[in-house]
């Protein structure tokens, strides 16, 4: 599918934010986007958190995950937009 716009979530060990910000995607009217989770080293929560949420939801989702050396979110939203498909992107940070 193609995609008109990707939003780039940055997140690191807050499952419960992160699905709060997903259920705020889930309201939008705008369907056209997908969502890159861009996850700096979460634990097996956060995974958990987003499989859950892609099997009931209609987001396209992909989450993009680097083994956590410390703080290193440049380097997970440089390997998530890599993974963009949409023509245009914007990153939210939680």
């Amino acid at each position: 599918m193609s995609f008109e716009i990707a939003v780039i979530i940055s997140t690191y060990n807050q499952p419960k934010c992160l699905k709060y910000v997903l259920i705020g995607y889930e309201q939008q009217s705008f369907e056209n986007f997908e969502i890159i989770i861009a996850d700096d080293g979460s634990t097996e929560e956060t995974k958990d958190l987003i499989k859950q949420v892609s099997a009931s939801s209609k987001l396209a989702l992909t989450h993009v995950w680097q083994k956590d050396r410390g703080f290193r979110k440049t380097k997970i939203l440089n390997k998530a937009l890599r993974k963009v498909q949409a023509s245009y992107s914007v990153s939210y940070t939680h």
